[in-house]
């Protein structure tokens, strides 16, 4: 089976490599392909989820290139890649410092042959033992599929069974022969968790309908060696890692974090896949467009960014912007009380009114900007939402701070009269409060729901969330068009960190 490789992914800068471990054993790599005498050879490896270029290198006019050096390149699944061929290529292992690939470009996964390389032997009989196993099981399952009487139909699906019970034989027998083999950890890591059936009582009624779950999640990387870092150099532990943190996790910031912590224990703070999982996580959630998981960016963002110790690799400037973008963040968290806020109502600045003094079972904090574009359509829809809820009898105040300069002072009260703002509305454009910075409005409209003490139930929302927000609040049955994404079109980015 040929494969080819995009050129896209293959223009990406090579970073990795100066933070892995090398075998410090020399390298002598011998790479002959018949038929590419003269051309030349793209050295990649697998970083991740990604593919990074390692160098180029021309073949000897016999179609062979030696890879030498003083030492082995860091150990996982590196690729040949042939831009003669149209970027066709074929995998390989380094983890043994000398050992030669040969094999042809008619076909240069299925003719390669392996001298020297215990490794790459076992890769490639793998390979071919599941290639010979996929024809038949296509073959069976054609006619599984097309088959009308049950007993054939049976016949077919109990041999397909067999198939992948030899398979799963065969490699259990490399993982148990080669245990320390990166092969065999590879292996092991593509392996499914054996998940035992639920307890059940006398009756035969489940007892923990949650128990198979719970153990999938506890035992999830049974089967992965964490402290080996070649295993990033492959292309199964980032996708591992992906279904851990997107599908097997309950998706809320409090099981992200435990999970995200519960993984990082496992790992040792000197080891790149500790900096990788660390990373990933960190990014993801400065990324995330769902409400309130930026609890968790700042959770890690304070714990490890902040923390020269625990992120050593993360330059001063880089440190204090994540450090000040996750302190800005947490008083403004859902599930935290709503700071302080006193503004004046005009320009008089003879009365003010407070937040916290605000009477009601929901407050709707909205901040807006009168030259703000994109206010103009927002606001309107907002207090539409607001008049809808007190109509249905919701106790339900607005309290709206505009971001505003003083020469847009008539603007604004234009705008409050011509679209009926009748809640609180408040402004600073004399700048005496700092509120722009404390509640980080890098952008407009930034709408809040609070509860009767005034604790963030809702942020970054749109405005025609609020009143199935609201509602969904007062029942829970209730779900409307509701949806937990921040408001489409927000412009508010965390500072995320390079891998």
């Amino acid at each position: 089976m040929n494969k080819k490789i995009s050129t896209t992914l293959l223009s990406c800068l090579m970073f990795a490599l100066a933070f892995a471990a090398t075998n410090k054993n020399p390298m002598n790599i011998k790479i002959t392909v018949k038929g590419l005498e003269g051309s030349n050879m793209i050295l990649a490896n697998y970083y991740g989820d990604k593919q990074y270029v390692k160098d180029t290198i021309n073949f000897d006019k016999k179609g062979t290139i030696v890879l030498k050096a003083d030492t082995t390149l860091p150990g996982g699944v590196y690729l040949a890649v042939f831009p003669a061929l149209g970027n066709r290529y074929f995998e390989f292992i380094i983890s043994e410092s000398t050992f030669s690939i040969e094999t042809d470009t008619n076909d240069l996964t299925g003719h390669v042959k392996v001298t020297g390389s215990v490794e790459n032997g076992l890769f490639y009989d793998d390979m071919k033992f599941l290639g010979k196993m996929k024809v038949t099981s296509d073959s069976l399952g054609k006619l599984y599929k097309e088959a009308k009487d049950p007993k054939d139909k049976e016949k077919f699906r109990e041999q397909l069974v067999k198939i992948d019970q030899d398979v799963k034989a065969e490699r259990n027998g490399v993982m148990t022969k080669y245990p320390t083999l990166f092969y065999a950890k590879l292996l092991k890591a593509m392996k499914d968790i054996d998940v035992p059936d639920a307890p059940r009582n006398e009756k035969g009624a489940m007892i923990d309908s949650s128990f198979q779950w719970r153990f999938y999640k506890t035992h999830y990387w049974d089967n992965v060696d964490l402290m080996d870092e070649r295993l990033l150099r492959c292309p199964v532990f980032h996708n591992k890692m992906k279904t851990f943190f997107n599908q097997t996790i309950v998706q809320v910031p409090d099981s992200i974090i435990e999970g995200g912590e519960e993984l990082l224990a496992k790992t040792d703070k000197k080891n790149d896949i500790y900096r990788y999982i660390l990373t990933y996580v960190f990014n993801e959630m400065a990324n995330s467009k769902i409400m309130g998981f930026d609890a968790a960016y700042a959770y890690f963002g304070k714990k490890y960014f902040c923390n020269q110790d625990l992120t050593p690799w993360i330059d001063t400037a880089k440190r204090f912007k994540i450090c000040d973008r996750a302190t800005r963040l947490e008083p403004v968290l859902v599930g935290k009380k709503a700071q302080r806020l006193i503004l004046p109502t005009d320009s008089t600045e003879m009365q003010w009114r407070s937040l916290q003094d605000v009477k009601a079972k929901y407050t709707i904090l909205a901040f807006w900007d009168p030259d703000c574009g994109h206010c103009k359509k927002e606001i309107p829809v907002l207090v539409e939402a607001y008049h809808n809820l007190k109509k249905k009898g919701v106790s339900v105040e607005g309290y709206s701070p505009a971001i505003m300069e003083i020469e847009n002072y008539k603007d604004w009260i234009e705008f409050i009269k011509n679209n009926n703002l009748d809640w609180i509305n408040v402004a600073d454009p004399k700048r005496h409060s700092n509120f722009r910075f404390e509640w980080d409005l890098q952008s407009t409209p930034q709408i809040y729901i609070l509860d009767e003490n005034k604790v963030i139930k809702a942020r970054r929302i749109g405005a025609d969330q609020v009143e199935d927000y609201i509602l969904h609040l007062e029942d829970h049955t209730y779900k409307g068009k509701l949806s937990n994404k921040v408001r489409e079109g927000d412009e508010d980015t965390q500072e995320g960190t390079e891998k």
